[in-house]
């Protein structure tokens, strides 16, 4: 009998950092993601990545690299976090407080949201330069409250 395959989803996507301690504290502070206890041995060992929680199926994988330097662009691929139309509002409504920046290190503000017909975009880094997204595809809901 064959074995059918299928994709269940995206398990994790790898970003390199400086420092796990510094990044993890970061992502929990603007996104709300923790580290994932289940795989809390890995990082614990040194012998693989700090793994944080997006939700119960997705993962950061945060690996250490040595030669990462603070602010520069280590990728040019970028992750998007998606949310519904109250967090993305929500989101702006603390970003004075959370002191981002985008890839060539300007501060970001609300009047960076991007509008793209069907969805909401905003566009920052992370402490290390990785790229990072917050997109919301409840386009009406936010265009409603942002005009």
């Amino acid at each position: 009998m064959a074995r059918e395959f299928a994709v269940t989803g995206v398990d994790h996507v790898e970003l390199f950092v400086a420092d796990w301690d510094d990044a993890a504290a970061w992502y929990e502070r603007v996104l709300g993601v923790t580290p994932e206890a289940s795989l809390s041995e890995w990082s614990e060992t040194g012998t693989g990545p700090l793994m944080l929680a997006v939700d119960d199926t997705t993962k950061l994988a945060l690996f250490e690299r040595e030669t990462a330097t603070r602010g520069e662009a280590v990728s040019p691929h970028r992750v998007a976090f998606g949310t519904d139309a109250d967090g993305f509002l929500s989101f702006l409504d603390r970003l004075e407080a959370l002191d981002l920046t985008n890839r060539d290190g300007d501060p970001v503000s609300a009047a960076d949201v991007v509008d793209h017909d069907l969805s909401y975009s905003l566009y920052f880094t992370d402490l290390d330069g990785n790229w990072l997204e917050l997109t919301t595809n409840d386009h009406d809901a936010v265009a409603a409250e942002l005009e």
